[in-house]
């Protein structure tokens, strides 16, 4: 049941200038709108215009039509009141309890499928609903629109006139590809989560920090677009195409922007090996060892080699390690404060990701991230919830291994890129229980052939290390487990050990987030 909050009959009149040209705020033609007679506590808003197309984005101008089912959601007072639905040329609807004390907010999530809000807008509960998000990362059928803006000004009972234009909170941009394809253009690394936020209306629409593919919408061969939130330029990106990894990099990206500068090379695939991390086919790469930090230098770096590990077994590192200069076993979220050893859970409550803070060790200008949850169940699989392209990635996925380097034995997990044949040596890949050996010949060949080495680097509870090489290695996500039922300081990491555990490999084991856990950073 939704909760309906009290409001006094009247009539609303309600004139909107919609302007969704994304070129430069561009005005649709708003006629005045008239309600029907007072109908009680719920207000009935008509919101009528002069066009009455589909909903499309036009490329070459940016100008946005509306199709049936289209809506406006409504918040004042910082929650969700209603929305408005687009039927036979106009915006009608019924908003619940407006407050005199503030505007009505007016948020246009335009060319979405229901599947894409999360939570479906029958969980939206009038009066209580502060924020719901949206994914944008499919844009092959549609270009979404996200645009909002609040009237002119406050709601005043009795006032029947109001005025309002809708601005742009994200950018048009193209794509021109030098040989022309009919197949998926998929670019990777970009925000598609958005947030309509009826809480804050100074930040209406953000992005949540979600990264992952986009599919292009084809305006023809060569001509593919799409709708970007708000983001820095991305350096050395990708786009997929047809299995394929090409260089693609990605102009900045504002408010009610147009962009015409982004080209997509896909002459000569990129060399660099991918691993796919999401369902929509966002790809990541891996840095080349996993991150230390320096205390003297007060520096991060990526270790040498992909087996290297710092902690010895048993050692006692002391209070924010003051009896070790280089440091690898981290507190989750520890990217500002890499150095802690408190075990007290608070100390942990905001995640800051430590490639937000380490710059790019290989002397690029790559930005470097964490891992979510879900992105570690699609790379690896989940033991008993195998299906292969719909819940993990298909093909050969990973090997529970033991290598041996100079003579001395290093265990761990080693994770195939996408396209991995599984022809080096005859080993069982996608084993979740006991380590398998590994050559130094073939880990030399799976490494040339892209494959990333996560070490079994132990764990650190406090200023105290245990460091079992044949046992335990844990990586960090970023994602919190929030419904834990025994703690709330839950946190999800990806685990690898020996075959005394239920699974040995799991991508998603939850510990408290006060444990020191080794970190592998991906651009």
């Amino acid at each position: 049941m939704k909760k309906l909050l009290n409001a006094k009959a009247l009539m609303l009149l309600l004139m909107v200038a919609l302007a969704f040209g994304l070129t430069q705020c561009k005005k649709k033609n708003i006629d005045t709108i008239t309600s029907a007679t007072p109908i009680g506590k719920p207000v009935y808003i008509n919101l009528y215009i002069n066009n009455v197309g589909k909903h499309i984005v036009y490329p070459n101008t940016g100008i946005v039509e509306y199709s049936e089912g289209d809506k406006l959601y409504v918040g004042n007072d910082g929650k969700y009141i209603g929305m408005l639905t687009y039927h036979d040329g106009k915006f009608g609807g019924t908003i619940y309890g407006p407050q005199t004390t503030d505007y009505l907010h007016l948020y246009f999530v335009g060319g979405l499928e229901p599947g894409d809000i999360t939570p479906d807008e029958d969980l939206l509960t009038v009066g209580e609903t502060t924020s719901f998000n949206v994914d944008i990362s499919d844009q092959s059928s549609n270009l979404p629109v996200l645009s909002y803006n609040h009237s002119t000004q406050k709601y005043t009972e009795g006032l029947t006139t109001y005025g309002c234009m809708l601005l742009n909170k994200c950018g048009l941009v193209k794509f021109t590809l030098t040989n022309g394809t009919s197949e998926a253009v998929k670019v990777t690394g970009m925000k598609t989560g958005a947030t309509i936020n009826f809480a804050d209306p100074s930040n209406p629409i953000v992005a949540n920090g979600t990264k992952d593919a986009i599919t292009l919408n084809s305006e023809s061969a060569t001509e593919k677009w799409a709708i970007l939130l708000p983001q820095d330029a991305v350096s050395d990106g990708l786009a997929m195409i047809n299995g394929n990894a090409y260089s693609c990099d990605v102009a900045a990206v504002e408010n009610n922007s147009y962009i015409t500068t982004n080209t997509i090379d896909n002459t000569t695939p990129s060399t660099d090996k991918v691993f796919t991390v999401s369902k929509n086919g966002n790809v990541v790469r891996f840095s080349l060892g996993n991150l230390q930090y320096n205390q003297t230098t007060r520096q991060y770096s990526f270790m040498e080699h992909q087996y290297d590990m710092v902690e010895t077994e048993n050692q006692h590192v002391g209070d924010n390690y003051s009896e070790q200069n280089i440091v690898s076993l981290f507190g989750w979220g520890t990217g500002d404060n890499p150095t802690m050893t408190s075990e007290n859970a608070l100390d942990y409550e905001v995640f800051k990701d430590w490639g937000d803070y380490c710059g790019d060790p290989t002397g690029h200008s790559y930005h470097w991230y964490t891992l979510s949850e879900d992105e570690l169940v699609w790379l690896i699989g989940k033991k008993y919830d195998l299906n292969p392209g719909v819940n993990c990635r298909e093909g050969n996925r990973f090997l529970n291994g033991k290598i041996t380097i100079d003579k001395k034995s290093c265990y761990g997990l080693i994770i195939f890129p996408d396209g991995y044949d599984g022809t080096i040596g005859s080993y069982t890949n996608n084993n979740y229980d006991s380590r398998i050996d590994v050559t130094a010949d073939d880990w030399s060949a799976m490494e040339a052939a892209g494959a990333v080495f996560l070490p079994a680097a132990g764990e650190r509870g406090g200023p105290d290390v245990c460091k079992n090489y044949e046992n335990i290695g844990n990586y960090w996500s970023s994602t919190p487990y929030l419904n834990h039922p025994f703690d709330y300081n839950q946190v999800y990491f990806l685990r690898i050990a020996d075959g005394f555990y239920p699974s040995a490999v799991g991508p998603n084991a939850s510990a408290y987030s006060f444990s020191g856990h080794s970190v592998r950073l991906v651009r």
